[in-house]
């Protein structure tokens, strides 16, 4: 018997893509929760050079709660799956992996297991380890969706605000300009209400003076708020523009290792 065979090179191949697929959105999923939007391979703990394992990615989403229980629990049983396949030599099938784990992992594996299939059956174990692959990768995609429907909310409720406050100051102005404008055309023939017109007339002027230029000021001001990822990525934890989020749109797993189930 071949070394390849022996050591079932293809079956631990087979996991080690699940691993690296998983893994490699695991990141995606903690830095969009981060709200680290810069590029991953400029971060110290999650480029490829990186100082965090996947066990301790996937504790973390647990603990600021973005994995709910069940589903850390499924993210853990592909990594101990992925470890015993990786590490330990004698580990070349499920039927001496699952004999060399407890019953409550075992137990866990077999949920993944189709109505009437056997852990003593390869195959039926094999299509049981990519079923739990695509329920991990469905768990990310999921999480990402409504991560991004999160931030576009924050981001559109914060634009709507914007959107009133300049509103508010334009009908101020406009309205105070249309009194300026009644007041100087008025015919004041009495003497004493032309003198309150006149008043009138400056203070409006002077209101508008300081109204135009705080206009000016909060438009400025706005403007750059909204022009500056930094700014609001600081203060609201969302991204303006999140061009670098991760495409899951039409994501499969290479049909060559998918398993024959």
């Amino acid at each position: 018997m071949s070394i390849e065979k022996q050591l079932n090179i293809e079956l631990r191949g087979r996991i080690l893509e699940y691993s690296l697929f998983i893994e490699n959105s695991i990141n995606d999923l903690l830095l969009l929760n981060l709200g680290l939007f810069s590029d991953k391979r400029n971060t110290k703990l999650f480029s490829n050079k990186g100082k965090i394992s996947f066990q301790n990615k996937v504790d973390l989403l647990n603990d600021i709660g973005v994995l709910s229980k069940e589903e850390n629990s499924n993210f853990e049983l592909l990594m101990i799956i992925r470890n015993k396949f990786m590490h330990d030599i004698e580990c070349d099938s499920f039927h001496t992996l699952l004999n060399q784990l407890d019953n409550g992992i075992v137990n866990r594996f077999k949920r993944f297991l189709e109505d009437g299939q056997q852990t003593s059956n390869e195959d039926a174990c094999a299509g049981a380890c990519y079923r739990l692959f695509q329920k991990n990768i469905k768990t990310i995609k999921n999480k990402i969706s409504v991560n991004k429907a999160v931030i576009n909310k924050k981001h559109e409720f914060f634009q709507v605000q914007n959107e009133q406050k300049l509103f508010y100051i334009d009908f101020i102005h406009d309205l105070m300009n249309e009194i300026s404008i009644a007041t100087e055309n008025s015919e004041l023939e009495n003497p004493k209400v032309a003198i309150l017109g006149v008043e009138l007339l400056q203070i409006l002027e002077k209101a508008i003076h300081r109204l135009n230029i705080q206009s000016e000021i909060e438009k400025k001001n706005q403007e750059e708020f909204f022009n500056s990822d930094d700014t609001i990525k600081s203060i609201f934890g969302i991204k303006r523009d999140p061009k670098d989020w991760p495409k899951w749109e039409g994501f499969k797993l290479p049909e060559i290792n998918k398993p024959k189930i």
